[in-house]
């Protein structure tokens, strides 16, 4: 049975996309086979996510995975002013990739 959805997005129109999960590292970890089953139904696509820095390391070696993104959960360490600057980088990064579609895991 094959089902068909009318607002689906046509995955070879599709070269690149984020996806964004963060959460907690089992959530992160939940997220996994959803790069899998993207990469599976659209091979050409580049894929990347963007994850807390503390759950980089759980999909770093992700085969599917093009590239991942950390954003700092904590800025302890960091001047307000570095924080901004981290955030800057990351934004100049992101925009950069030219992302045709992003795909946000989160709740809200």
């Amino acid at each position: 049975m094959s089902y068909r959805l009318d607002d689906a997005i046509d995955l070879a129109t599709v070269r690149r996309v984020l996806v964004v999960k963060l959460r907690h590292h089992g959530d992160v970890l939940l997220s996994a086979p959803v790069f899998s089953v993207l990469k599976n139904h659209a091979p050409h696509v580049e894929i990347d996510a963007l994850v807390y820095d503390d759950t980089r390391d759980m999909l770093s070696e992700h085969p599917a995975i093009a590239q991942v993104f950390t954003v700092r959960r904590r800025a302890r360490d960091v001047s307000t002013l570095g924080e901004i600057s981290d955030e800057w980088r990351l934004l100049r990064a992101l925009r950069a990739r030219h992302y045709d579609l992003l795909v946000s895991l989160g709740e809200h």
